[in-house]
């Protein structure tokens, strides 16, 4: 087999297709609606936020809330903005914009493996290979025309690492480390890229003191500028927040968010606890809940006050139309609500350590390798192809995983590199499976995409054991 006739444009022109086609026909039997791309709330938080800073010069998503202004990192709505002003203030013509815009940078993100692994001694081949894989694979092309951060983060991710391990590229080691900060803002999980960076530049100069070179102090400093000009400037308004504020004054009200937390601290995810509460339905505690005498009657006047009086709550219900609408005041049902369940919490981390610091975390890992199926009410069309994209995801994973510990024998491309890339994996994996414990599957997108450079290895490996002869080495 030759892929002598075969160049990266070839792949770019069928990526570029792929998403064009999804954007306009598959997305909107996928998402269920042809206005998919600004359904998630998400978008509309980070949207509020950069029409504020545009309109009226403060950074928030909620201008009649003081804690408005911390409730999401600036990335997106940063990355929002120039379609805004360009589409001269019309929202609508700016999210198509930004729609086209995600799609084109992920057809560029094509580009950028292919060149990550040229970069790290791989053959021309094997970079196709990697980029073919990128091209095809579902969950990339399903993301980049919704308008979530995921596509962006990607991009600019991968641009920052082109720049950084680029050889003909060592002027712009700066632009790395602000592009590299600049994603942290887009998705804060990058961040445990910095770390696992200074691994692999500890091992690839197997020394720890090179690593205090011009280069890489500028790098780091640019990034730490970028990245840090977020923390910094709310602590100039009183508070260190690093990330993201999760308590807010509406849908995650603090009665809401002491409920997850919580529910996660007993099992892996938070339904069907939550449906049946906003429905004012008998909830099925998981039997981790009861822990002493009387457990059972306090979860079930727990639920009834969620379900009458709870002020977070009460904004799900809206959402779903259960009620017209929601308690925006804060009262003391609210209040009551938010220290039983942190109660409760507590009681779990004391009397049920087992449960809390590994039967949960490991039942989060499981979902987060192993999901096969969405929640909710879905169409046989869209539960099927669901099931089939997840399970191409487990598989691809542990193809990456499989390719990591392949090229450690049989070297295609550079073993650090690999080693990089697992210990991001793993910093991610295991911080928000033991840690935050909010398991949606699109935050490990950045990680699956990476883990796609390795698993071109376990391909490779794949068709030489079946005869396919095709020089993968330089």
């Amino acid at each position: 087999m030759k892929f002598d006739k075969i160049n990266i444009y070839h792949i770019l022109l069928l990526g570029l297709i792929l998403r064009i086609v999804f954007m306009i026909w598959g997305a909107p039997i996928y998402y269920g609606t042809p206005d998919y791309a600004a359904k998630g709330g998400d978008t509309h938080a980070w949207a509020m936020s950069m029409q504020n800073l545009v309109h009226h010069g403060t950074y928030s998503a909620d201008l009649n809330y003081p804690d408005g202004k911390f409730f999401r990192p600036p990335g997106y709505p940063f990355f929002l903005m120039p379609f805004y002003i360009g589409s001269g203030f019309n929202l609508g013509i700016a999210f198509k914009l930004a729609q086209i815009a995600q799609v084109l940078l992920d057809t560029l993100s094509i580009f950028l493996i292919f060149s990550l692994i040229t970069f790290h001694r791989g053959s021309r081949n094997l970079a196709l290979l990697g980029a073919f894989l990128y091209c095809i694979y579902p969950f990339a092309i399903v993301w980049s025309p919704y308008l979530y951060a995921e596509t962006p983060g990607i991009f600019f991710l991968l641009l920052a690492l082109y720049f950084l391990f680029n050889p003909e590229q060592q002027l712009k080691t700066i632009l790395a480390g602000i592009l590299l900060g600049f994603s942290v803002l887009l998705r804060v999980q990058i961040i445990f890229v910095a770390p696992a960076l200074l691994i692999y530049f500890w091992i690839e100069y197997g020394n720890f003191k090179l690593l205090f070179n011009r280069r890489l102090i500028l790098f780091f400093l640019a990034f730490g500028l970028t990245y840090g000009s977020w923390p910094l400037r709310n602590l100039c308004y009183g508070k260190f927040i690093p990330a993201e504020e999760i308590v807010n004054d509406k849908h995650f009200s603090k009665d809401f968010v002491a409920y997850m937390f919580y529910i996660w601290s007993v099992k892996t995810d938070y339904n069907p606890q939550y449906d049946q509460i906003i429905r004012g339905q008998k909830v099925d505690w998981p039997s981790a809940s009861y822990l002493h005498n009387g457990d059972s009657i306090k979860l079930e006047a727990l639920a009834k006050k969620c379900f009458t009086c709870g002020r977070g709550f009460s904004y799900w219900k809206a959402s779903e139309k259960i009620i017209d609408q929601p308690i925006t005041e804060n009262n003391k049902c609210t209040e009551e609500i938010t220290a039983t369940f942190d109660e409760l919490r507590k009681q779990q981390i004391k009397n049920n350590p087992l449960n809390f610091y590994l039967l949960v975390p490991l039942s989060n890992l499981k979902k987060a390798l192993f999901k096969f199926t969405l929640y909710g009410e879905k169409s046989f069309v869209v539960k099927l192809a669901s099931s089939l994209l997840f399970s191409y995801r487990t598989i691809f994973i542990f193809l990456g995983l499989i390719g990591i510990w392949i090229n450690k024998k049989h070297p295609l491309i550079s073993n650090n590199f690999l080693v990089f890339i697992f210990i991001f994996f793993a910093f991610w994996y295991l911080t928000l499976c033991f840690g935050y414990r909010n398991i949606e599957i699109r935050y490990f997108l950045i990680n699956d995409v990476l883990l796609l450079i390795p698993a071109s290895i376990s391909i490779v490996f794949l068709l030489e054991k079946i005869g396919l002869k095709i020089n993968f080495k330089n």
